[in-house]
C-alpha cells in the first residue's frame, strides 16, 4: 500500500483540509462505510463526497474536541512522563485506495518495540462515557472496566494501517463539572477488522460513488438530508404500485398517526383533569414527593417568515391514478 504523508495542520487551514478529505474515505468515516457509524449515514457521506451537501457543520462539540485535544496530550504527558509523545500535523492518504486519515499524534513507549504507536484523542462527557463506554454503568468512570465504541476502534485501526504503526491508543478525556480523568485504551491490529475496512471502502467507491448510485437512505438518520436534497416537488407522479414495501409503510404510517392522535387526546384529557384539581393553585404536592404546576408563562411575540415545506399526506385513490403526469 502506497501512502502519501502530507504535512498539514487542519486547525490553521481547515478549508484546505476539508478539500483533501473530500476525495477520500477518512478514518473518522470508516465506521460509516462499515455500517457502524454513529454520526452519519452512507447517503450523507455520498452526498458530501459528491458535493450535493456541504461537509459536516462545525458544531460546538467538534470545536470543543479541537480545543481540548491539547489537554488530552498534556494529560498523557502528566501521567506517562517516560513516554515520547508528539502531536501530529500530517494528513495520510493511500491514493489507490482513496483512504485517508489525520492522526492526532504518535508515541514511542519504553519497553515496547521502538515502532511508533498512533494516538487518537477524544473528549467525552462523563454521562456519555458512563452509558456508552463502561461495561457496567454503575462502575467507576475513573477505573471501571470499559469498552470503546466500535466506531472509534475502526477509526484507530484505519489510522494504524495508513501510518504503519505497531499499535494504537485511544486516549479519552472524560469531562465533568469537577474533573477530567484520562482513560487510555490499547488498540491492537485486527486483521479481520482491517480487511473489513478495506473491503467496505472499496465497495463505497465502486458500488456507489463511481457509478453515481445514491446509497439507501437511513430512516433513523436521513430526515434532514432528504429535505435538503429534495426541497421542492416537480408535480409529477412516480408509479409505486409494484413496491409492496411502500404500501406497508403507508399502512404503518396510518397506524402510527392514529396512535399518535389517540395519545395526544389522552394527554389533553389528563392535563384537563389535573388542572381541575389545581384550580387557582400554582403547585400540587403528590404523596411520593413529586409536584405538579400550572403557572402563567410569558412568551415573547415573534414573526415567522412564510415558507413552502413539503408535506407528506396519504390521499384517496382517484379514477385517473393509472395515468402518469
Amino acid at each position: 500500500m502506497r501512502v502519501e504523508r502530507i504535512p498539514f495542520d487542519p486547525v490553521r487551514d481547515r478549508e484546505s483540509w476539508l478539500a483533501m478529505r473530500r476525495d477520500n474515505v477518512n478514518a473518522s468515516e470508516v465506521a460509516t462505510v462499515c455500517g457502524e457509524g454513529a454520526f452519519g449515514s452512507l447517503a450523507r457521506l455520498y452526498s458530501e463526497k459528491k458535493g450535493l451537501q456541504p461537509p459536516q457543520v462545525d458544531t460546538k462539540l467538534l470545536r470543543r474536541g479541537r480545543r481540548l485535544e491539547g489537554a488530552v496530550f498534556d494529560s498523557i504527558k502528566d501521567e506517562r512522563p517516560e513516554w515520547d509523545v508528539r502531536r501530529a500535523a500530517i494528513y495520510l492518504r493511500a491514493p489507490e485506495l482513496r483512504l485517508g486519515a489525520t492522526p492526532d499524534g504518535f508515541a514511542i513507549i519504553p519497553g515496547r518495540a521502538m515502532d511508533r504507536i498512533v494516538i487518537q484523542a477524544k473528549v467525552v462527557s462523563r454521562t456519555i462515557f458512563r452509558n456508552r463506554w463502561l461495561d457496567d454503568p454503575e462502575n467507576s468512570v475513573e477505573n471501571g472496566a470499559a469498552t470503546p465504541p466500535p466506531y472509534y476502534v475502526l477509526q484507530v485501526l484505519a489510522e494504524m494501517l495508513l501510518s504503519q504503526a505497531a499499535s494504537g491508543i485511544l486516549a479519552v478525556l472524560v469531562t465533568s463539572e469537577f474533573d477530567a480523568p484520562l482513560r487510555m485504551f490499547d488498540i491492537e491490529h485486527d486483521p479481520v477488522a482491517e480487511d473489513r475496512i478495506l473491503a467496505n471502502v472499496e465497495k463505497f467507491w465502486s458500488t456507489y460513488f463511481d457509478p453515481g448510485v445514491m446509497p439507501p437512505f437511513d430512516p433513523q438518520r436521513d430526515e434532514r438530508l432528504l429535505k435538503a436534497l429534495f426541497p421542492k416537488d416537480k408535480g409529477t407522479t412516480i408509479d409505486l404500485r409494484g413496491d409492496n414495501w411502500a404500501r406497508q409503510l403507508v399502512d404503518e404510517l396510518r397506524i402510527a398517526s392514529a396512535t399518535k392522535k389517540a395519545a395526544i387526546e389522552t394527554e389533553r384529557q389528563i392535563k384537563t383533569e389535573l388542572q381541575a384539581k389545581l384550580g387557582d393553585h400554582s403547585y400540587g404536592l403528590l404523596a411520593d414527593g413529586r409536584r405538579i404546576s400550572w403557572r402563567v408563562q410569558h412568551r415573547r411575540g415573534y414573526t415567522v417568515a412564510a415558507t413552502d415545506p413539503r408535506v407528506l399526506k396519504i390521499l384517496k385513490a382517484r379514477p385517473d391514478d393509472d395515468e402518469e403526469d
